[in-house]
């Protein structure tokens, strides 16, 4: 079942076209990344989604209901942390998530923020003042501000930027338990590659305002057709790089690492030739395209 629509969708402030006619749905309980290099238009797609600015045409649809008639009956149900958002900064932790609770209209509010500060390991906190939190306890309490109403939308705009490695792990388990146990559809940006390839069901990428490709994180790796060789040398370098440079590889070089790309079918035809040149070498690493790779390459020949 969908739960949200977008259908051509568009954003302009004066000549500037910021969200150029694009489409796409969510399915009940989806994780879906939203990616794209900085200026590609996800977090203007996002403020539309959330009502903070309207569209220049096209539509959103929640719940099956057109978002402009029914705004605030489907933000009840919505929610939207962002790692950049900063908090009164004279309020306690507890006080902040107090006042969401209330304005979400939270059955039991003190029962729910115990529990949501319980889920992010951040009872310890809640009576900081929100003036003195760093940036990851600040990430970390909008991620409770986030889930304070059990929504059944959420946007996650960077979501574990500045939290320490074992804190933004807790968190990827929990939006997957999200999605587990309460069918939770969300939306989520990041630069974290690895973390959309654990996290997503789908990609949709975005750049210059228009959604360029949507796919499996697996499937759009696949269309990257670059493989990664690297081997650490024990004699024979220069012959290596030669060999390569010859047969049209892209080769680098740094002190005893020599790393090839060449397309996956290619690999065997390299192992096979810089073994007849008599090069040995202590260990090798096949590397098959990532995402990561996918964003890099898209991000540089749409620039």
């Amino acid at each position: 079942m969908e739960v949200l629509s977008v259908k051509n969708l568009t954003k302009r402030f004066g000549k500037f076209t910021a969200v150029n006619n694009i489409s796409f749905s969510i399915k009940e309980g989806e994780i879906v990344g939203l990616l794209g290099p900085n200026g590609a238009g996800k977090t203007t797609t996002i403020a539309m989604m959330l009502g903070i600015i309207s569209p220049s045409s096209g539509s959103i649809s929640v719940f099956g209901l057109p978002f402009a008639d029914n705004r605030e009956a489907i933000l009840k149900q919505m929610n939207y942390s962002s790692a950049y958002i900063k908090a009164p900064w004279r309020l306690t932790v507890w006080e902040h998530l107090y006042v969401f609770a209330l304005m979400y209209e939270v059955p039991r509010p003190k029962e729910r923020i115990e529990e949501v500060l319980r889920i992010f390991n951040f009872s310890d906190k809640r009576k900081a003042l929100n003036g003195d939190l760093s940036s990851g306890n600040m990430a970390r309490l909008n991620l409770c501000k986030a889930f304070i109403n059990q929504p059944k939308i959420v946007l996650l705009d960077e979501p574990t930027s500045s939290l320490d490695p074992d804190v933004a792990d807790q968190v990827r388990q929990f939006i997957k338990l999200s999605r587990e146990k309460y069918k939770t559809t969300i939306l989520i940006t990041s630069h974290n590659m690895a973390e959309i390839e654990e996290l997503c069901d789908r990609v949709i990428f975005m750049n210059h305002g228009k959604i360029i490709a949507e796919d499996t994180p697996e499937g759009l790796s696949k269309k990257i057709k670059k493989t990664r060789v690297q081997l650490m040398m024990k004699d024979g370098a220069k012959r290596t790089i030669q060999f390569a440079k010859e047969a049209g590889f892209t080769v680098t070089a740094k002190d005893r690492y020599v790393v090839v790309e060449v397309d996956e079918e290619d690999v065997a035809y390299l192992l096979a030739g810089i073994a007849e040149k008599g090069v040995t070498y202590d260990q090798i690493s096949i590397d098959k395209p990532t995402l990561n790779d996918y964003f890099i390459e898209e991000a540089r020949e749409k620039h």
